[in-house]
């Protein structure tokens, strides 16, 4: 991609956004790499509050909460991943787009 590009008023640099944008995809990869430390430890740790009263009431938060906060990272992890996509896919369009006004002018003169 090149450098800078203008369209309509609207001025960015392709190389710089998706640089940029990368960010996004390393944290969505360190998340996947957090929630699957997160679902290591917490199924290594089994069902340790027991079968009693107490036990059985702390699950009932326990349980729900541990699913909740891990599948949490997985949705946030697509969230970024996806975002970052977006982006890249936005900025090759605007670059491929821009090339074709380029050539077009070109012709034209």
């Amino acid at each position: 991609m090149s450098a800078r590009k203008e369209s309509g008023g609207f001025t960015t640099d392709p190389d710089a956004v998706l640089s940029s944008a990368r960010g996004l995809r390393d944290a969505a990869d360190q998340l996947r790499e957090a929630g699957q430390a997160l679902g290591s430890a917490l199924a290594a740790q089994g069902e340790c509050w027991g079968d009693d009263e107490s036990g059985k009431e702390f699950a009932k938060d326990y349980v729900p909460g541990a699913k909740g906060a891990t599948e949490a990272f997985g949705s946030l992890t697509e969230a970024l991943t996806s975002l970052y996509e977006n982006i890249a896919a936005a900025m090759e369009q605007y670059s491929g787009a821009d090339g074709q006004v380029r050539t077009v002018l070109q012709k034209g003169q």
